[in-house]
C-alpha cells in the first residue's frame, strides 16, 4: 500500500502522448496495470478517454474480457458537446463514468464560455446524470497574464458551482509549459477560492527536470503537491514557485518527509491528481524514490 497522499494520484492520459498507441493497446495496458497492481494499485486513477473514442471503448473492454473500468471523458468540443458525451457514457456497460473534463479555450470569451459549461453541467446534474462524477474545467493559463480579469471571472464562475479546475502544465509545444511563477499564481488563485484542481500535460515525471538543450524546467507532479502545501501554508508566489522548480530528487523526498503524510494528504483535498501520458514512467519514478514497494 502506498502512502495516503499518493492514492488515486495518477490518471491515465496516454491518448495525449506524442506517439499515442491505438485505443485497444491503451485499454489493454490500463487493464493490465490494474490486474498486476500489487504495489501501486491505489496510486492509479481512472482512464481518460476523449469523447471521440467513446463508441469504441466498451467494445474494446468487452473484447479484452476486462472488468468494468473507471473512465473520465475528455470533451473535445465546446459546451454543446458535453451532453451527448455524458448521455452516451452513462448508458454503457463495462464503463463507469467517474469524471468529465471540458476546456474553455477562447480568451476573448473566457467568462461566457465558463458560464456555458456551468449551465450545461447544471442541467445534467438536475437530471441525475452526473451523480458521483467529478467535473473539471480547463482554463488556459496564458489567460492569467493576457486577460487577468477574464481569468478571475471565469474562475469565480467555477467556484460558484463547486466545479474543479484543470491546469495544463505542458503539451507538444514547449511553449505550452508555463513558468513556475505562472503555475504558482494559478494554484494560489484556485486555493483562494477553494477550488480543487488537477494538472494535465507533460506530467509523466514525479520530479521537475531541466531540458539539457534549452535549460527549460519541465514540471513534476510531486513538485505540484509540495507547491500546493506551501500555498495552503501561506507561502507567496515566490515560495510556491520555488517548490515547483526543485529538480533535485533528494530534496523533494526530504521535503515530503518534513511536511509529513497527514499534511500532504490534506493538500490532496485541493490538488486532486495528475494526468500522465506515460503511467509506467510515473510509477517507475515513484519506485526509484522509494515511495512505492518493489515490483514483484
Amino acid at each position: 500500500m502506498s502512502a495516503p497522499y499518493l492514492r488515486d494520484l495518477v490518471a491515465d492520459t496516454s491518448y495525449e502522448a506524442p506517439a499515442a498507441h491505438g485505443l485497444r493497446e491503451r485499454v489493454k495496458a490500463y487493464a493490465a496495470r490494474r490486474s498486476t497492481a500489487e504495489d501501486h494499485g491505489d496510486v492509479l486513477g481512472p482512464l481518460v478517454v476523449p469523447d471521440t473514442e467513446l463508441p469504441l471503448v466498451q467494445g474494446t473492454v468487452a473484447a479484452l474480457g476486462a472488468d468494468e473500468i473507471d473512465v473520465v471523458v475528455a470533451v473535445t468540443g465546446g459546451a454543446g458537446a458535453i451532453e451527448p458525451a455524458v448521455r452516451w457514457a452513462t448508458r454503457q456497460e463495462r464503463l463507469r463514468l467517474v469524471g468529465l473534463t471540458a476546456a474553455v479555450r477562447d480568451l476573448d470569451d473566457l467568462a461566457r464560455g465558463a458560464h456555458r459549461v456551468v449551465a450545461m453541467v447544471g442541467q445534467l446534474e438536475a437530471e441525475g446524470l452526473l451523480e458521483d462524477v467529478d467535473v473539471q474545467v480547463g482554463l488556459p493559463l496564458h489567460a492569467r497574464t493576457e486577460g487577468s480579469l477574464r481569468w478571475q471571472h471565469a474562475l469565480d464562475t467555477l467556484a460558484s458551482q463547486d466545479l474543479r479546475l484543470v491546469l495544463r502544465t505542458g503539451g507538444a509545444d514547449p511553449e505550452e509549459v508555463p513558468s513556475a511563477e505562472t503555475l504558482a499564481g494559478a494554484v494560489g488563485d484556485a486555493l483562494d477560492r477553494e477550488v480543487a484542481f488537477s494538472c494535465r500535460g507533460d506530467l509523466a515525471h514525479a520530479v521537475a527536470w531541466r531540458e539539457p538543450d534549452t535549460g527549460r524546467v519541465r514540471h513534476g507532479f510531486l513538485n505540484v503537491l509540495l507547491a500546493t502545501r506551501a500555498s495552503l501554508d501561506g507561502g507567496d508566489v515566490g515560495a510556491v514557485a520555488e517548490r515547483l522548480a526543485l529538480t533535485a530528487s533528494e530534496r523533494v523526498v526530504t521535503e515530503l518527509g518534513v511536511i509529513g503524510e497527514s499534511s500532504l494528504e490534506s493538500a490532496r483535498r485541493w490538488f486532486t491528481g495528475v494526468g500522465s501520458e506515460d503511467v509506467d514512467a510515473s510509477l517507475a519514478d515513484l519506485r526509484a524514490l522509494s515511495l512505492l514497494g518493489p515490483t514483484n
